[in-house]
């Protein structure tokens, strides 16, 4: 059988999800963190420079934890968006996707058919221990798509993405958006708070579930502010909270 996607039954029972994404391999860290109770990880290979042979050992020790298993691919090609699925991707994270054609594009190569036009190999198969059938009807139930919100031509073509049967995730990614808006790193800039807001607003209008990252574990206020408004999906960046927590550890000490 396959193993139930958790994070998306909660998403779509109305409830919050809170993960973490890695851009480098530690499978020691991802069982660690998922004893604290997060409901997914995603392996950032956009960024990061993790091959897909040790991404397949960090879905197995997410596996092995009860996290949901997801992968920010690098690009949109379909044959690599495949080969991340069958390794055992749970989720699948478009970067940058800025028209509803390439929403599309995105449900055609993480779907199975009739829904989409991935493909098939033996090795998933073989593995569920089903039938092909009910392994293709399975897996495009379980698996999670999510496409991110990253620069000014998506949000104007918000509407248009949103008419994308499939999606079940918008993510605004809002590091990238201060960039593209010409405020680096400014979560708190008016336009930057302007436009998340709009966003979540319209997202969730249209039935689907809206997330957010970069988030300043610090300011846990903005973290409610943005649940109060009904974002559903969180994602801390692992080395951005490894790094705050070493320097100010380390702070403690100088002032001593």
């Amino acid at each position: 059988m396959i193993r139930k996607n958790t994070a998306k039954q909660k998403i779509k029972a109305g409830e919050a999800v809170i993960g973490f994404s890695m851009d480098f391999a530690s499978s020691f860290i991802v069982e660690l963190l998922g004893k604290c109770g997060f409901d997914f990880v995603y392996f950032d290979c956009e960024h990061g420079p993790m091959s897909e042979e040790a991404c397949e050992h960090m879905i197995r020790a997410a596996e092995f934890v009860g996290l949901t298993p997801m992968v920010r691919v690098p690009s949109y090609e379909p044959h690599v968006i495949l080969r991340f699925l069958d390794l055992g991707a749970m989720g699948i994270i478009i970067p940058h996707c800025n028209t509803k054609q390439a929403a599309q594009a995105a449900v055609k190569a993480v779907k199975y058919p009739p829904e989409g036009e991935r493909g098939i190999g033996s090795r998933p198969v073989s593995l569920s221990g089903i039938s092909m059938a009910d392994y293709v009807k399975e897996a495009n139930k379980e698996t999670l798509i999510i496409v991110m919100i990253e620069d000014p031509v998506a949000i104007d073509n918000l509407s248009e993405i949103l008419k994308v049967d499939g999606l079940d995730v918008l993510f605004i990614g809002r590091g990238d958006l201060s960039l593209s808006m010409g405020v680096p790193g400014q979560m708190d800039d008016f336009k930057i708070k302007e436009a998340v807001n709009k966003m979540i607003t319209q997202v969730r209008a249209s039935g689907k579930a809206v997330g957010v990252g970069a988030m300043d574990v610090r300011k846990p206020e903005s973290y409610k502010q943005l649940l109060n408004q009904g974002a559903q999906f969180f994602s801390l960046n692992l080395t951005s909270i490894l790094t705050m927590a070493t320097r100010e550890l380390l702070q403690k000490f100088k002032d001593k």
